[in-house]
Order: C-alpha cells, then sequence, then structure tokens
C-alpha cells in the first residue's frame, strides 16, 4: 500500500460505527488497485485525511487483505469477478453490491452524520437510499453519463436513469468535460464540480535508464476497455517482432481469469509480454523505475479511465505513447509535447521503432510530461473545489461538531 493510502487509511476510524462528520465511500469496483477509479479514489482519500476528515470505503473484491481496521470494508463475494465477465452478468453484480452496501450504509447513519460519496454511476443506488430513507447528503463523484454508447430504445432508458440520479444527488463532481456540460444543461441550479484526475506524488525521483526496450501497460482486466488494450499489446508485439526490434512489455492488473485465452499466446511464450497478475504498490514503483515506455493503446472510443493511467506514468517519468483515446480528452496535456500518439497500432509500432533508435530524444517528452504533470494534476491542485463542498455539506448535516 502506498504511503498516501496508508495516511488515508490510519485517519480513517476503525469501524462504520465511529466515524463522525465524514465520508464514507461508496464503491462498486475493486479497491485498492492499480487502476483508474481505485487511483481516484486513494487520490481524494489522501486529500480528504490531510484536511482531517475521516473516510471509510465500502467496495467488493479488495485486492489486499484488508479489513475495518484498514479504513476498508470489503463487501464483495468472490463470483464478483466471474460475474463481470459479461454484460449481464456485470449489471447483477452491480445491484448484489448495491443490496449489500444498504444495510450497513443505513446502521452506520441512522446515528451518525455522514456524507455519503458513491464513486460513479454504478455505485449511486445505495447513496440513493440514504438519502430518501435518512436524509443524508450525497457525493456523487466520477459521474461519467452512463446513455451515451447506449444505442435506442435502451438508450432512452439509461438517459432517463442517468438525469434521475444526477437529480436526486446533492453535488456532482466528474472529470468528464462532456458530462459536466450535460448536466449544467439539464440542471442549471445544480451543484457540479469539474474535478480531473490527479496524481500523487512520487517522492523517489530516479534517474531513468535512456533504454526504450520495457514497456508497461496497467489496467483492471475486469474492463472490457482494458481487455480490448491488452489484444492491442499482444499485436504490438507481433509488429515489433516482425521489425526484428528487441521490445518487452508487462501487462499490470487482474483478475488474470479474465484473460485466460491470451495466457498462452505466442508473444507470452517468446517472453514478449508479460501478464504480472495484480502487483502491490511497491512491486508497482520497481516496475516503474525499470520500464521506459506508457501504453494506452486504446484506439477506439471509451469512458476515459485510461486518463488516470497516463497521468501515472507521466508521475513516474515514463515517456507515455497513446492512441488517440487516451489522453483525448484531457486537452491540457499536448501530444507530442508531453506524450506521443497513434493513430492505430501499426502506427504505435512504427513510433516505438523511433523512441528504440533515438532513446535521448524521445525522453525528453518524458521529462516535460513528468513536469507539466507535478505542477498541474496533483491532487492537491484538482481538489480545491472538491474540498469546499465537502465542507459545505458536513456543515450542513452537523454544524455544532464541524468548523
Amino acid at each position: 500500500m502506498s504511503p498516501s493510502t496508508k495516511a488515508a487509511v490510519n485517519s480513517g476510524n476503525r469501524t462504520i460505527g465511529r466515524i463522525y462528520n465524514g465520508i464514507l465511500i461508496v464503491s462498486y469496483a475493486e479497491y485498492p488497485g492499480a487502476f483508474g477509479l481505485s487511483k481516484r479514489i486513494e487520490g481524494i482519500r489522501s486529500i480528504l485525511s490531510n484536511n482531517g476528515v475521516p473516510n471509510l470505503v465500502l467496495c467488493p473484491l479488495s485486492t489486499e487483505d484488508l479489513t475495518q481496521q484498514n479504513g476498508i470494508v470489503n463487501l464483495g463475494p468472490a463470483f464478483f469477478g466471474k460475474l463481470r465477465q459479461s454484460t449481464l452478468g456485470r449489471a447483477l453484480a452491480i445491484a448484489i453490491f448495491s443490496l449489500m452496501c444498504i444495510p450497513p450504509i443505513i446502521a452506520s447513519s441512522i446515528e451518525r452524520k455522514l456524507v455519503i460519496q458513491y464513486e460513479s454511476l454504478f455505485s449511486a443506488f445505495p447513496a440513493i437510499v440514504a438519502k430518501v430513507l435518512l436524509r443524508q447528503k450525497i457525493i456523487g463523484d466520477e459521474v461519467i453519463l452512463m446513455s451515451y454508447d447506449m444505442q435506442p430504445p435502451l438508450r432512452y432508458f439509461i438517459h432517463a436513469l442517468d438525469r434521475f440520479l444526477v437529480r436526486m444527488t446533492d453535488h456532482i463532481a466528474t472529470s468528464s468535460r462532456t458530462s459536466y456540460a450535460v448536466i449544467r444543461e439539464w440542471f442549471p441550479t445544480k451543484s457540479v464540480s469539474l474535478v480531473p484526475n490527479g496524481v500523487v506524488p512520487v517522492e523517489d525521483k530516479h534517474t531513468r535508464v535512456l533504454d526504450m526496450h520495457e514497456a508497461i501497460f496497467v489496467g483492471a482486466l475486469s474492463s472490457c476497455e482494458n481487455r480490448g488494450a491488452v489484444q492491442n499489446v499482444l499485436s504490438l508485439a507481433r509488429i515489433l517482432e516482425q521489425k526484428g526490434i528487441r521490445f518487452h512489455t508487462y501487462i499490470v492488473g487482474g483478475p488474470l481469469a479474465f484473460v485466460t485465452q491470451h495466457l498462452n499466446d505466442q508473444m507470452v511464450k517468446q517472453g514478449r509480454v508479460t501478464f504480472t497478475g495484480i502487483l502491490s504498490d511497491e512491486a508497482l514503483l520497481a516496475l516503474y523505475k525499470r520500464t521506459s515506455i506508457g501504453l494506452l493503446p486504446f484506439f477506439t472510443s471509451s469512458s476515459g479511465g485510461q486518463r488516470i493511467k497516463g497521468l501515472e506514468y507521466l508521475a513516474h517519468g515514463l515517456l507515455v505513447i497513446s492512441g488517440p483515446h487516451g489522453f483525448g480528452y484531457l486537452p491540457e496535456i499536448s501530444s507530442q509535447k508531453q506524450y506521443l500518439q497513434a493513430e492505430d497500432v501499426q502506427g504505435m509500432g512504427e513510433l516505438i521503432a523511433k523512441c528504440v533508435s533515438d532513446p535521448t530524444r524521445y525522453s525528453r517528452v518524458a521529462v516535460a510530461g513528468r513536469t507539466f504533470v507535478e505542477s498541474r494534476f496533483s491532487w492537491a491542485a484538482v481538489c480545491k473545489p472538491y474540498m469546499d463542498i465537502v465542507r459545505k455539506l458536513l456543515r450542513s448535516s452537523n454544524p455544532a461538531e464541524v468548523k
């Protein structure tokens, strides 16, 4: 567990029932973990803790042996992972998780003044129940509207559901400029803030070896978008093999049960690609130190969770090579200045070939990316509007105790 996570955990109370005037975070996705939503929770918890706000996470499938003593309550049965391999199974898993969350949220809220924060609209239902039954204040974090990629007639139902969930939420925080603009249009008086994803400062500023022969991709393999990226990594490995370029990629994340069909791929057998599974923070940090390139092989429209991966790559001094939908919705970061962009897998292979042949030149892009991210995307910087809202909601919940 990283120092920032430990700080957040240690500042939290030991059981749900002992949190006063704090934040109860509800996440349908596993936490902690080396993927987007988990990293966002980690960053937000570090800011809450630094500002003296107790916090606790309700989540399934925690990737470490964590209990209430660590500020985390693991609600997930082991079959969640298998259920989420299909769309229907994923919906069933979220429904089960929502039902499991309601009793502890209600029990903890009856005598305590809490702000309930859900992470993404998939985690909204138990928080909405707490609002309806107990009139608790709720924050919706990382709200990305669900209806964009749907096709009629399902889109109409999901659109109505989006509007209902947003209407019922006291404050919306989102990293999506599109969602921010649409919510503003739907509800002009709604309290909404744009809270981009950030990065935890990297204290160990090691000197990067100018060797562009090793890369890393990090992502939860339960995500279909990340599994598509894995297929692109394997295709990239074959392209580089055909070019005669010595190159190796680590794929970090799990559960590996989602990619069993790829574990015997020829590129894996030849040692060109390695699936590491889920790693501890210490092991991931060691891997960041030995690799030079961070991959974002996303070439089709996606929900945007990969942006935080890219920010973390940059914070660790990696040269980021991305598809058009990696940093595509984060306009502050410029292609060719702070990272490199390819339009397809073939183009990504050509970029890597150039990096291998001239590592000094392309390492300058990595240095520029790291400098930019440290100044613009620290969690302390991006969470300022979020913390203003937290203080306001805590005061409204119990003005006698919160100053």
